[in-house]
């Protein structure tokens, strides 16, 4: 609690000696801007006053208050301030319009695709000020302007003088880029300036398709890997210039995070180390280029996931360990290229150029050239010349493999021409062996003609036996089918109950399958017809029941018989059903309940049941004619 209660007044210390600084070094008029006779660009970076607001608790009213213009201070770096990177900068500038010319129009122009946040703050007739937001987090639609930088008009006429906010939010220590332009200038420099983006585009997306076409048609990854490279840098390029925001999503600034940070570099570093890993072992297959590799796309995953949730390392070590993550893997592949004596000096400099541009990308505060569009845009001819070296490493690539297959063919024709001496010297050894062969196959085709005659002698022979077994066959169908008759002719009498004990009726219906046969016969022996559709063609189903073809309704052979929703084994009712109908034996309930191994209840009530059918169709009690009592229906 100490060290935050002295950091808090160290802060505070440090807040009112900016607002003492700020209060005595300015006067409340602060820093003008004059137009003069004919110029109509001026370059205004060091032309405002500004003012940190610390607590973000100013509005534009107070700001712009008589009283409050002490607290702006002069700006005298184009960084503004250093530090303080969660509070909002307020930046004041007044210009005056000396020039007689009335034809000018004058816009404001703010370079720094990647300004978290800025609002403009235009003034009215009636002392107010009129707002227009925009900004890396802020949707593409919102600005009054449609340009991928932050334009806005001044509406300055000859001898105005007009006093302009603005309230910016950053992300880092960025440099800011401020233009005064007219009309005309603003129209040239966009249209220049996208007429040479549009070129350098396009040569990236030529060199896009004809990768991938290579790929398509070759079926090699190392096409497919470059391939990625060109997305990803096309990619960073779109998000750092500010064209992927303007055209390709705009109303999704939640992606300029990931074109303009660690996601993307992510990409270009994992998308080189595959082709780097790929294009070396197409020269020479190197296991330990290929773990070494694959090693540093490990750690480069763990670096950017520390980065995004654990411990965010500074960007200079961050850079460092980035810059070995690709190194180790490149040296050890020149070495290896060395080793076969392949020179890539193209593959060389293409990875410079990319050593170069993620230096410069990270390092912020370089500043090579005097103009600040040339520092801004020095990445594109880099990244441009990394894609044209990398394209000629391929291509170089592609005349060694070329030069090869032609080695290939030239010691493959050697072969070939080899294979013909010996094949010569074979056929004229083979055509030896053939006459000789042929001699030998023409003496056993004769001896094969005197056996085929005394084959065909022999199948006479056997096509006379063969019809007497037909002719015996025959005769033996017959007499099944009348031995086959006789079968079933007892059979129908036992199941017609002519004396039968329970062993010798359970050998006639020994289980359900043939109980429910039984029973399906005696149903349908007349003809059979579906009580939903009455349509008369069935096919047979599971438990000898009958299905309609029809409406594909279901029968069993139970239903309106007497052995309906039956409780016990029908082989066992069937038994007590031809008991009932036997004159000549009376057993107790107790004896047949012994004998089927049923509960006496249940031999009782399915007597009971027998019963009521006897009744229900006047049955008298013979010997046989216990199946027309099967199909009675008590339900």
């Amino acid at each position: 609690m100490k060290v935050r209660k002295t950091y808090q007044i160290y802060f505070l210390f440090i807040t009112l000696v900016l607002f003492t600084t700020g209060a005595n070094g300015n006067s409340k008029q602060g820093t003008k801007i004059e137009l003069n006779g004919n110029i109509s660009r001026v370059f205004v970076n060091t032309s405002f006053d500004f003012f940190l607001d610390t607590a973000a608790i100013y509005s534009i009213e107070e700001i712009s208050q008589e009283k409050f213009q002490d607290h702006f201070q002069k700006v005298t770096d184009p960084h503004v301030l250093y530090d303080y990177l969660n509070s909002p900068i307020w930046m004041r500038f007044t210009i005056q319009n000396n020039q007689s010319i009335s034809d000018y129009s004058w816009y404001l122009e703010s370079w720094g695709f990647d300004i978290k946040n800025i609002t403009f703050y235009f003034p009215r007739a009636d002392g107010k000020f009129e707002s227009s937001t925009a900004g890396f987090e802020q949707p593409f639609d919102q600005r009054k302007i449609s340009h991928k930088n932050f334009n806005y008009f001044l509406d300055l006429r000859p001898s105005e003088t007009k006093t302009y906010y603005l309230k910016v939010k950053r992300n880092y220590n960025q440099e800011f880029i401020f233009h005064l332009r007219t009309n005309e200038k603003f129209l040239a420099h966009s249209l220049n300036e996208y007429f040479l983006l549009g070129i350098y585009y396009g040569v990236l997306t030529i060199i896009l398709i004809f990768n991938f076409y290579l790929f398509y048609r070759l079926r090699d990854t190392l096409y497919l890997y470059f391939t990625c490279l060109i997305i990803a840098c096309i990619w960073f390029s779109l998000g750092r210039d500010g064209l992927g925001f303007q055209y390709l999503w705009p109303n999704s600034p939640w992606v300029n995070k990931l074109a303009n940070e660690y996601f993307i570099e992510l990409i270009i570093i994992l998308s080189t180390l595959m082709f780097s890993d790929r294009f070396i072992q197409k020269y020479t297959k190197n296991r330990k280029v290929f773990t070494l590799t694959y090693w540093a796309i490990l750690f480069k995953l763990l670096l950017f996931l520390n980065q995004l949730f654990f411990f965010e390392l500074n960007y200079i070590h961050y850079l460092v360990i980035t810059i070995i993550i690709l190194l180790v893997p490149f040296s050890l592949g020149l070495f290896a290229l060395m080793r076969v004596k392949i020179y890539s000096w193209s593959y060389i400099f293409a990875y410079a150029c990319l050593f170069l541009v993620i230096v410069y990308s990270y390092s912020k505060s370089i500043q090579l050239f005097n103009n600040p569009v040339l520092n801004w845009y020095f990445v594109y001819p880099v990244i441009f010349l990394e894609m044209i070296l990398f394209s000629f490493s391929i291509f170089n690539q592609l005349k060694f493999l070329q030069n090869q297959f032609l080695e290939a063919n030239k010691e493959r024709t050697l072969a070939l021409e080899n294979n013909n001496l010996l094949t010569q010297e074979l056929n004229s050894k083979l055509k030896e062996k053939v006459r000789a062969r042929t001699e030998k196959i023409e003496k056993m085709a004769a001896d094969l003609a005197q056996k085929n005659l005394e084959l065909e002698t022999t199948n006479l022979k056997l096509q006379e036996l063969n019809d007497q077994v037909t002719q015996s066959n025959n005769y033996l169908q017959e007499n099944n089918a009348v031995l086959q008759t006789s079968v079933a002719g007892v059979a129908k009498d036992l199941a017609l109950m002519k004396g039968l004990d329970f062993l010798g009726f359970k050998n006639v219906f020994p289980d359900k399958d043939t109980c429910l046969n039984f029973l399906a016969e005696l149903k349908w022996k007349d003809k059979y017809q579906c009580k939903k559709c009455e349509y008369k063609k069935f096919t047979t189903g599971l438990n000898c029941g009958r299905r309609c073809k029809n409406c594909n309704y279901y029968e069993s052979p139970t239903v309106d018989t007497l052995f309906h929703k039956l409780k016990f084994p029908i082989e066992k009712a069937f038994y007590i059903l031809y008991l009932s109908n036997r004159k000549d034996v009376d057993l107790t309930l107790n004896e047949l309940s012994e004998i089927l191994e049923l509960r006496r209840e249940t031999c009782w009530a399915f007597k009971n049941k027998i019963s009521q059918a006897m009744e229900k169709v006047g049955h008298n009690k013979e010997l046989n004619g216990w199946e027309t009592l099967a199909l009675v229906n008590l339900e």
